[in-house]
């Protein structure tokens, strides 16, 4: 499953992984310039209004934001999956753990009161052995 494998994902790796997405904005940007340059040095002015009427910065840069955005929501939508099935899976795991020191913290309360009742019967035993040992 998928869950099992993914592991948890801190707020420092979503950072990251969205500083990724950024950087590689930034290089289509930087690649898309390039090309656009070269394409202008090798056909002059009338190339340059046709890139320029294709693409359009600001929205690739929109796009990329965009793209950004979902990518960090689909994120924290994972983590919040993870967390929940890695809640329940440790409530499944602990539960027999659990139930077993509460019979053993039952047990110990039982032997304890056994061993006060050992602890009476052995004063009384031990006071009329004393009282039968000064009548004689």
């Amino acid at each position: 499953m998928e869950e099992k494998q993914a592991r948890l994902l801190s707020l420092d790796d979503v950072r990251a992984s969205v500083k990724r997405l950024r950087r590689r904005g930034k290089r289509l940007v930087g690649q898309l310039r390039h090309d656009a340059r070269q394409l202008v040095e090798r056909s002059g002015k009338p190339v340059v209004e046709q890139v320029l009427a294709l693409v359009d910065v600001g929205n690739l840069r929109a796009n990329v934001q965009e793209q950004a955005e979902r990518a960090v929501k689909e994120l924290d939508a994972r983590r919040v999956r993870l967390v929940a099935a890695l809640q329940g899976q440790l409530e499944r795991l602990t539960e027999p753990v659990v139930k077993e020191l509460r019979t053993a913290s039952r047990q110990v309360e039982e032997l304890k009161r056994r061993v006060g009742q050992v602890e009476r019967r052995l004063g009384a035993l031990a006071k009329d052995k004393h009282s039968k040992h000064r009548a004689a």
